[in-house]
Protein backbone atom coordinates (compact mmCIF):
# COMPACT_ATOMS: atom_id res chain seq x y z
CA UNK A 1 0.00 0.00 0.00
CA UNK A 2 1.51 3.34 -1.28
CA UNK A 3 -0.24 5.85 1.42
CA UNK A 4 -2.74 4.92 4.38
CA UNK A 5 -5.92 6.48 3.92
CA UNK A 6 -7.40 8.39 7.13
CA UNK A 7 -10.66 9.26 8.33
CA UNK A 8 -11.98 10.99 11.22
CA UNK A 9 -15.27 9.41 13.16
CA UNK A 10 -16.81 12.03 15.63
CA UNK A 11 -19.24 11.49 18.63
CA UNK A 12 -20.09 13.07 21.77
CA UNK A 13 -18.53 10.30 23.94
CA UNK A 14 -16.09 7.18 23.51
CA UNK A 15 -16.11 4.15 25.77
CA UNK A 16 -15.63 3.72 29.04
CA UNK A 17 -18.49 6.08 28.66
CA UNK A 18 -21.27 3.71 28.17
CA UNK A 19 -23.89 4.37 25.64
CA UNK A 20 -25.03 2.35 22.20
CA UNK A 21 -23.31 4.29 19.81
CA UNK A 22 -20.00 4.19 22.14
CA UNK A 23 -20.44 0.38 22.31
CA UNK A 24 -19.60 0.50 18.26
CA UNK A 25 -17.57 2.41 17.71
CA UNK A 26 -14.03 0.14 18.42
CA UNK A 27 -14.98 -2.83 16.27
CA UNK A 28 -16.55 0.29 13.57
CA UNK A 29 -13.02 1.39 13.71
CA UNK A 30 -10.90 -1.67 13.56
CA UNK A 31 -12.89 -2.50 10.22
CA UNK A 32 -11.46 0.81 8.70
CA UNK A 33 -7.91 -0.33 9.78
CA UNK A 34 -8.41 -3.67 8.63
CA UNK A 35 -8.81 -1.81 5.49
CA UNK A 36 -6.33 0.40 4.97
CA UNK A 37 -7.34 3.34 7.09
CA UNK A 38 -5.76 5.44 9.79
CA UNK A 39 -8.77 6.29 12.09
CA UNK A 40 -8.41 9.59 14.19
CA UNK A 41 -11.92 8.96 17.06
CA UNK A 42 -12.94 12.67 18.26
CA UNK A 43 -14.89 12.66 21.34
CA UNK A 44 -15.57 14.69 24.08
CA UNK A 45 -14.29 12.03 26.71
CA UNK A 46 -13.60 8.24 26.32
CA UNK A 47 -10.65 6.78 24.58
CA UNK A 48 -10.28 3.92 22.33
CA UNK A 49 -6.89 2.56 21.47
CA UNK A 50 -5.68 -0.36 18.75
CA UNK A 51 -3.26 -0.23 15.86
CA UNK A 52 -4.02 2.28 13.66
CA UNK A 53 -6.49 4.08 15.97
CA UNK A 54 -5.87 7.10 17.83
CA UNK A 55 -8.37 9.35 20.00
CA UNK A 56 -8.34 13.35 20.11
CA UNK A 57 -10.14 14.95 22.87
CA UNK A 58 -12.27 18.08 23.02
CA UNK A 59 -13.70 18.39 25.93
CA UNK A 60 -16.80 20.64 24.57
CA UNK A 61 -17.63 18.21 22.70
CA UNK A 62 -18.80 16.31 25.87
CA UNK A 63 -22.45 16.52 26.75
CA UNK A 64 -21.56 16.23 30.47
CA UNK A 65 -18.99 19.23 30.10
CA UNK A 66 -20.34 21.83 32.41
CA UNK A 67 -20.02 24.37 30.17
CA UNK A 68 -22.21 22.51 28.05
CA UNK A 69 -24.78 21.61 29.90
CA UNK A 70 -25.19 25.40 31.27
CA UNK A 71 -25.48 26.11 27.35
CA UNK A 72 -28.19 23.24 26.40
CA UNK A 73 -30.05 24.50 29.60
CA UNK A 74 -30.87 27.80 27.88
CA UNK A 75 -31.30 25.84 24.62
CA UNK A 76 -33.76 24.08 25.65
CA UNK A 77 -35.99 27.07 26.63
CA UNK A 78 -35.67 28.21 23.28
CA UNK A 79 -33.24 30.96 23.55
CA UNK A 80 -29.53 31.44 22.42
CA UNK A 81 -26.91 32.12 25.04
CA UNK A 82 -25.35 34.80 25.19
CA UNK A 83 -21.81 35.29 23.24
CA UNK A 84 -23.48 32.05 21.09
CA UNK A 85 -22.15 32.89 17.77
CA UNK A 86 -18.29 33.32 18.98
CA UNK A 87 -19.00 30.26 20.47
CA UNK A 88 -19.91 28.30 17.82
CA UNK A 89 -17.32 30.18 15.36
CA UNK A 90 -14.44 29.30 18.17
CA UNK A 91 -15.85 24.97 17.85
CA UNK A 92 -15.51 25.68 14.19
CA UNK A 93 -11.61 26.73 14.25
CA UNK A 94 -11.24 24.02 16.70
CA UNK A 95 -12.74 21.36 14.03
CA UNK A 96 -10.78 23.21 11.20
CA UNK A 97 -7.75 22.86 12.86
CA UNK A 98 -8.40 19.00 14.11
CA UNK A 99 -9.49 17.86 10.35
CA UNK A 100 -6.75 19.93 8.68
CA UNK A 101 -6.32 17.82 4.99
CA UNK A 102 -8.11 14.58 6.36
CA UNK A 103 -11.03 13.86 3.45
CA UNK A 104 -13.12 11.56 5.13
CA UNK A 105 -15.33 12.96 7.98
CA UNK A 106 -17.94 10.23 9.24
CA UNK A 107 -20.04 11.89 12.23
CA UNK A 108 -22.24 9.93 14.36
CA UNK A 109 -25.77 11.01 15.94
CA UNK A 110 -24.37 14.49 16.44
CA UNK A 111 -26.23 16.34 13.75
CA UNK A 112 -29.77 14.33 14.50
CA UNK A 113 -29.68 14.70 18.24
CA UNK A 114 -29.58 17.89 20.55
CA UNK A 115 -27.57 16.46 23.30
CA UNK A 116 -24.59 19.68 21.47
CA UNK A 117 -26.20 22.06 19.54
CA UNK A 118 -23.04 24.42 19.67
CA UNK A 119 -21.02 21.55 17.93
CA UNK A 120 -24.12 20.74 15.78
CA UNK A 121 -23.79 23.98 13.75
CA UNK A 122 -20.20 24.23 14.20
CA UNK A 123 -20.03 21.36 12.10
CA UNK A 124 -22.64 22.63 9.97
CA UNK A 125 -20.85 25.60 9.04
CA UNK A 126 -17.51 23.79 8.60
CA UNK A 127 -19.20 21.76 5.77
CA UNK A 128 -20.96 24.35 4.22
CA UNK A 129 -17.50 25.70 3.66
CA UNK A 130 -15.61 22.56 2.74
CA UNK A 131 -17.97 20.79 0.27
CA UNK A 132 -14.67 18.84 -1.54
CA UNK A 133 -14.68 16.83 1.73
CA UNK A 134 -16.77 13.61 2.21
CA UNK A 135 -19.08 14.17 4.83
CA UNK A 136 -21.01 11.06 6.15
CA UNK A 137 -24.05 11.63 8.72
CA UNK A 138 -24.53 8.13 10.48
CA UNK A 139 -27.53 8.28 11.70
CA UNK A 140 -28.82 5.91 14.52
CA UNK A 141 -31.85 8.47 15.83
CA UNK A 142 -34.22 11.50 14.79
CA UNK A 143 -34.87 14.18 18.01
CA UNK A 144 -37.87 15.40 15.56
CA UNK A 145 -39.56 12.44 15.62
CA UNK A 146 -38.97 11.31 19.36
CA UNK A 147 -41.34 12.55 21.97
CA UNK A 148 -38.97 13.22 24.82
CA UNK A 149 -37.04 15.67 22.46
CA UNK A 150 -39.55 17.35 20.07
CA UNK A 151 -41.28 19.64 23.17
CA UNK A 152 -37.54 21.27 23.34
CA UNK A 153 -37.07 21.92 19.77
CA UNK A 154 -37.84 24.79 17.52
CA UNK A 155 -38.56 25.55 14.00
CA UNK A 156 -35.41 27.78 13.39
CA UNK A 157 -31.40 27.28 13.91
CA UNK A 158 -29.48 25.46 15.54
CA UNK A 159 -32.71 23.38 16.50
CA UNK A 160 -34.01 22.84 12.56
CA UNK A 161 -30.43 22.05 11.40
CA UNK A 162 -31.50 18.38 13.30
CA UNK A 163 -33.90 17.86 10.36
CA UNK A 164 -32.61 19.93 7.34
CA UNK A 165 -30.94 17.65 4.45
CA UNK A 166 -27.47 19.17 3.87
CA UNK A 167 -26.73 18.67 0.31
CA UNK A 168 -23.01 18.06 1.03
CA UNK A 169 -23.64 14.73 2.87
CA UNK A 170 -24.12 11.02 2.51
CA UNK A 171 -26.35 9.65 4.75
CA UNK A 172 -26.00 6.36 6.43
CA UNK A 173 -28.38 4.94 8.94
CA UNK A 174 -28.76 1.51 10.50
CA UNK A 175 -32.28 0.15 9.43
CA UNK A 176 -34.88 0.45 6.35
CA UNK A 177 -37.03 1.89 9.06
CA UNK A 178 -35.08 4.86 10.12
CA UNK A 179 -33.80 5.28 6.51
CA UNK A 180 -37.72 5.64 5.37
CA UNK A 181 -37.99 8.30 8.29
CA UNK A 182 -35.18 10.10 7.26
CA UNK A 183 -36.49 10.75 4.01
CA UNK A 184 -40.40 11.52 5.19
CA UNK A 185 -38.58 14.18 7.63
CA UNK A 186 -35.74 15.66 5.44
CA UNK A 187 -36.79 15.04 1.89
CA UNK A 188 -33.34 13.20 1.46
CA UNK A 189 -33.44 11.00 -2.06
CA UNK A 190 -33.38 7.48 -0.82
CA UNK A 191 -30.33 7.25 -2.95
CA UNK A 192 -28.80 9.30 -0.84
CA UNK A 193 -29.01 7.32 2.45
CA UNK A 194 -27.01 4.16 2.71
CA UNK A 195 -28.15 1.39 5.43
CA UNK A 196 -25.07 -0.26 7.10
CA UNK A 197 -26.87 -2.05 10.56
CA UNK A 198 -25.46 -2.46 14.06
CA UNK A 199 -23.51 -5.50 14.44
CA UNK A 200 -21.93 -7.67 17.34
CA UNK A 201 -18.58 -8.56 17.81
CA UNK A 202 -19.61 -12.07 18.19
CA UNK A 203 -15.79 -13.58 19.98
CA UNK A 204 -16.04 -10.27 22.33
CA UNK A 205 -19.60 -10.74 22.91
CA UNK A 206 -19.21 -14.40 23.85
CA UNK A 207 -15.34 -14.21 25.35
CA UNK A 208 -13.91 -16.69 23.04
CA UNK A 209 -10.47 -17.42 23.43
CA UNK A 210 -7.57 -15.90 21.25
CA UNK A 211 -6.90 -19.78 19.80
CA UNK A 212 -11.07 -19.61 18.69
CA UNK A 213 -10.73 -16.33 17.23
CA UNK A 214 -7.65 -17.94 15.40
CA UNK A 215 -9.55 -20.62 14.09
CA UNK A 216 -12.38 -18.83 12.95
CA UNK A 217 -10.83 -16.63 11.22
CA UNK A 218 -8.67 -19.66 9.32
CA UNK A 219 -12.04 -21.72 8.40
CA UNK A 220 -14.17 -18.40 7.83
CA UNK A 221 -16.89 -19.57 10.38
CA UNK A 222 -19.23 -17.20 9.85
CA UNK A 223 -19.51 -17.77 6.31
CA UNK A 224 -20.89 -21.67 6.97
CA UNK A 225 -23.96 -22.90 7.85
CA UNK A 226 -24.86 -25.10 9.08
CA UNK A 227 -21.84 -26.14 11.34
CA UNK A 228 -22.20 -29.39 12.53
CA UNK A 229 -19.97 -30.13 15.37
CA UNK A 230 -18.59 -33.51 16.11
CA UNK A 231 -17.35 -33.61 19.57
CA UNK A 232 -15.71 -36.93 19.56
CA UNK A 233 -12.48 -39.06 20.20
CA UNK A 234 -11.74 -40.10 16.51
CA UNK A 235 -12.47 -43.84 17.58
CA UNK A 236 -14.35 -46.72 15.71
CA UNK A 237 -16.75 -46.99 17.85
CA UNK A 238 -17.49 -43.16 17.73
CA UNK A 239 -18.74 -43.93 14.58
CA UNK A 240 -17.84 -40.99 12.72
CA UNK A 241 -18.39 -41.75 9.04
CA UNK A 242 -21.99 -42.08 9.50
CA UNK A 243 -21.71 -38.55 10.42
CA UNK A 244 -20.23 -37.78 7.47
CA UNK A 245 -22.12 -39.31 5.15
CA UNK A 246 -24.94 -37.43 6.43
CA UNK A 247 -23.18 -34.32 5.70
CA UNK A 248 -22.51 -35.41 1.95
CA UNK A 249 -26.33 -35.89 1.72
CA UNK A 250 -27.43 -32.58 3.18
CA UNK A 251 -24.72 -30.78 1.24
CA UNK A 252 -26.92 -30.35 -1.91
CA UNK A 253 -29.33 -28.21 0.27
CA UNK A 254 -26.73 -26.85 2.21
CA UNK A 255 -23.12 -26.33 0.22
CA UNK A 256 -21.42 -23.89 2.48
CA UNK A 257 -22.11 -26.78 5.22
CA UNK A 258 -19.29 -27.86 7.65
CA UNK A 259 -18.60 -30.62 10.04
CA UNK A 260 -16.13 -30.26 12.54
CA UNK A 261 -14.72 -33.38 14.01
CA UNK A 262 -13.02 -31.76 17.45
CA UNK A 263 -11.00 -34.67 18.97
CA UNK A 264 -7.66 -36.30 18.73
CA UNK A 265 -6.64 -39.34 17.05
CA UNK A 266 -4.41 -41.24 18.65
CA UNK A 267 -1.52 -41.94 15.44
CA UNK A 268 0.68 -44.58 17.57
CA UNK A 269 -2.61 -46.48 18.05
CA UNK A 270 -2.27 -48.64 14.77
CA UNK A 271 -6.20 -49.11 14.86
CA UNK A 272 -6.58 -45.82 15.55
CA UNK A 273 -4.35 -44.13 12.58
CA UNK A 274 -5.99 -46.53 10.45
CA UNK A 275 -9.36 -45.39 11.24
CA UNK A 276 -8.12 -41.90 10.99
CA UNK A 277 -6.91 -42.62 7.48
CA UNK A 278 -10.92 -44.44 6.61
CA UNK A 279 -12.01 -41.41 7.81
CA UNK A 280 -9.45 -39.20 5.46
CA UNK A 281 -10.42 -41.65 2.22
CA UNK A 282 -13.84 -41.63 2.88
CA UNK A 283 -14.28 -37.44 2.81
CA UNK A 284 -12.17 -37.85 -0.61
CA UNK A 285 -14.53 -40.22 -2.16
CA UNK A 286 -17.46 -37.76 -0.82
CA UNK A 287 -15.38 -34.80 -1.93
CA UNK A 288 -16.14 -33.23 1.14
CA UNK A 289 -12.60 -31.96 1.81
CA UNK A 290 -13.83 -28.11 2.13
CA UNK A 291 -16.83 -29.47 4.05
CA UNK A 292 -15.21 -31.65 6.35
CA UNK A 293 -12.68 -30.22 8.87
CA UNK A 294 -10.31 -32.28 11.70
CA UNK A 295 -9.77 -29.62 14.37
CA UNK A 296 -6.42 -31.18 15.60
CA UNK A 297 -5.22 -30.10 12.02
CA UNK A 298 -6.42 -26.96 11.98
CA UNK A 299 -4.85 -26.31 15.20
CA UNK A 300 -1.25 -28.01 14.26
CA UNK A 301 -1.34 -26.00 11.12
CA UNK A 302 -1.77 -22.61 13.27
CA UNK A 303 0.59 -23.82 15.97
CA UNK A 304 -1.88 -24.16 18.62
CA UNK A 305 -1.12 -26.68 21.27
CA UNK A 306 -3.81 -29.78 21.94
CA UNK A 307 -4.02 -28.90 25.31
CA UNK A 308 -6.21 -25.84 24.03
CA UNK A 309 -8.17 -28.23 22.22
CA UNK A 310 -11.34 -27.99 24.99
CA UNK A 311 -11.18 -24.02 25.26
CA UNK A 312 -12.01 -24.13 21.25
CA UNK A 313 -14.48 -26.80 21.03
CA UNK A 314 -16.62 -24.76 24.50
CA UNK A 315 -16.22 -21.79 22.05
CA UNK A 316 -17.80 -23.97 18.64
CA UNK A 317 -20.58 -24.92 20.65
CA UNK A 318 -22.33 -21.35 20.39
CA UNK A 319 -21.25 -21.04 16.61
CA UNK A 320 -22.82 -24.60 15.95
CA UNK A 321 -26.35 -25.34 14.39
CA UNK A 322 -25.78 -28.73 15.71
CA UNK A 323 -24.10 -31.82 17.90
CA UNK A 324 -24.64 -34.98 16.04
CA UNK A 325 -23.33 -38.17 18.33
CA UNK A 326 -23.89 -41.29 16.63
CA UNK A 327 -21.56 -43.71 18.41
CA UNK A 328 -22.08 -47.51 18.57
CA UNK A 329 -21.23 -48.14 22.01
CA UNK A 330 -20.97 -45.12 24.85
CA UNK A 331 -20.91 -45.39 28.47
CA UNK A 332 -22.52 -42.10 29.34
CA UNK A 333 -22.10 -38.91 26.64
CA UNK A 334 -20.36 -35.94 28.06
CA UNK A 335 -20.79 -33.58 24.90
CA UNK A 336 -24.85 -33.95 25.84
CA UNK A 337 -24.25 -32.08 29.00
CA UNK A 338 -22.24 -29.37 27.23
CA UNK A 339 -24.62 -29.00 23.96
CA UNK A 340 -27.52 -28.48 26.42
CA UNK A 341 -25.61 -26.06 28.60
CA UNK A 342 -25.08 -23.79 25.40
CA UNK A 343 -28.94 -24.75 23.99
CA UNK A 344 -27.65 -26.36 20.88
CA UNK A 345 -29.77 -28.90 18.95
CA UNK A 346 -28.07 -32.47 19.62
CA UNK A 347 -28.60 -35.53 16.93
CA UNK A 348 -27.69 -38.69 18.66
CA UNK A 349 -27.76 -42.43 18.14
CA UNK A 350 -30.34 -44.64 19.34
CA UNK A 351 -28.12 -45.50 22.26
CA UNK A 352 -30.01 -46.75 25.89
CA UNK A 353 -27.71 -44.48 27.77
CA UNK A 354 -28.69 -41.57 25.50
CA UNK A 355 -32.18 -41.70 25.92
CA UNK A 356 -31.29 -41.64 29.92
CA UNK A 357 -29.51 -38.84 29.56
CA UNK A 358 -31.43 -36.30 27.40
CA UNK A 359 -35.26 -38.63 27.40
CA UNK A 360 -36.90 -36.97 24.45
CA UNK A 361 -35.09 -33.67 24.11
CA UNK A 362 -32.63 -34.63 21.10
CA UNK A 363 -33.36 -35.66 17.18
CA UNK A 364 -32.77 -39.15 17.27
CA UNK A 365 -31.20 -41.07 14.29
CA UNK A 366 -30.76 -45.10 14.77
CA UNK A 367 -27.70 -46.30 13.11
CA UNK A 368 -30.21 -49.02 11.72
CA UNK A 369 -32.18 -46.06 9.54
CA UNK A 370 -31.18 -45.13 6.16
CA UNK A 371 -28.52 -42.18 5.32
CA UNK A 372 -31.60 -40.85 3.43
CA UNK A 373 -34.59 -40.80 6.34
CA UNK A 374 -31.65 -39.36 8.63
CA UNK A 375 -31.54 -36.30 6.64
CA UNK A 376 -35.26 -36.25 5.95
CA UNK A 377 -35.72 -35.84 9.31
CA UNK A 378 -33.20 -33.62 10.09
CA UNK A 379 -34.58 -31.15 7.40
CA UNK A 380 -37.57 -30.81 8.86
CA UNK A 381 -37.13 -30.91 12.07
CA UNK A 382 -34.19 -28.48 12.75
CA UNK A 383 -33.06 -27.19 8.85
CA UNK A 384 -36.23 -26.26 8.45
CA UNK A 385 -36.63 -22.93 6.48
CA UNK A 386 -39.48 -21.69 8.45
CA UNK A 387 -36.97 -21.94 11.94
CA UNK A 388 -37.47 -18.97 13.56
CA UNK A 389 -34.49 -19.98 15.65
CA UNK A 390 -32.52 -21.44 13.00
CA UNK A 391 -33.12 -18.28 10.96
CA UNK A 392 -32.26 -15.69 13.80
CA UNK A 393 -29.00 -17.25 14.74
CA UNK A 394 -28.08 -17.63 11.22
CA UNK A 395 -28.99 -14.07 10.14
CA UNK A 396 -27.44 -12.98 13.76
CA UNK A 397 -23.94 -15.03 12.71
CA UNK A 398 -24.06 -13.65 8.82
CA UNK A 399 -26.15 -10.10 8.41
CA UNK A 400 -24.95 -8.15 11.68
CA UNK A 401 -21.56 -9.20 12.37
CA UNK A 402 -18.37 -7.20 12.35
CA UNK A 403 -16.44 -9.68 10.90
CA UNK A 404 -18.37 -9.34 7.54
CA UNK A 405 -19.99 -5.86 7.87
CA UNK A 406 -16.85 -4.36 5.66
CA UNK A 407 -17.86 -6.57 2.94
CA UNK A 408 -21.39 -6.63 2.86
CA UNK A 409 -21.77 -3.01 3.39
CA UNK A 410 -18.76 -0.73 4.40
CA UNK A 411 -16.92 -1.19 1.55
CA UNK A 412 -19.63 -0.30 -0.83
CA UNK A 413 -19.30 3.61 0.81
CA UNK A 414 -16.01 3.98 1.45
Amino acid sequence: MSSIKQAIIVHYTLPPVVGGVEYLLQPLSEEFTSNGYLITLVAGEGKIEGKNIKTTIIPELNPFNSSVRNMQRILTLGSLPESYEIIVQNFEKKIETLVGDIDTIIIHNLMTMPFNLVATEAFWNYIEKNPHKKFYFWTHDLAWLMEDHKKYLFERRPWSLLKTKNKNVEYITISRYRKQQIVDLMGVSPKQVRIVPNALKYQDFLKFSDDTNTVISKLSLFSRYPIIQIPTRILPRKNIERSIKIIAALKQDFPEILGVIAGIPDMKNEKQNNYFVFLKDLIKREKLENNINFLFETCEELNIPHKNNHDIVRDLYFLSSLVMLLSKDEGFGLPLLEAGACNIPIALSDLPVFKEIVGNNAIFLPNSESIGSCVKKLKSELFDKNSITRNLKRQSFIKYNWNLIWENYLKHIF
